[in-house]
């Protein structure tokens, strides 16, 4: 009885926190000024509304977001922007019904 060799996931030999798996996926996000974080989130959120993305896959896009931008300073507006953008997205999280939750609006 010949066996097939088990093949190796090269992926994870080299396995970085920073790296992606499928860089087809991925949402670009800038921060670096606060023009850049204004676009980023105007851009979250209309990936939200068309459907292209859930709210849960949005939610960790801005979380990831607002810890750079905590490492980076915390009394930065840009952060500033950032965590209350966070805080809009857990009152959106708590609404239950999708078409109300897509009604719900961000105001800068």
């Amino acid at each position: 009885m010949n066996k097939t060799k088990k093949k190796e996931n090269l992926y994870f030999k080299n396995y970085d926190l920073y790296s992606d798996a499928s860089p087809n996926d991925t949402i670009r996000i800038k921060y670096t000024t606060i023009f850049d974080v204004k676009n980023t989130i105007k851009k979250l959120e209309k990936l939200y509304k068309t459907n292209k993305y859930p709210h849960t896959r949005i939610s960790k896009v801005v979380n990831v977001m607002t810890q750079r931008l905590r490492v980076i300073n915390q009394k930065d507006k840009r952060y500033i922007l950032s965590k209350k953008y966070f805080e809009f997205l857990k009152k959106r999280t708590k609404e239950k019904d999708q078409k109300k939750r897509k009604k719900m609006i961000f105001k800068m």
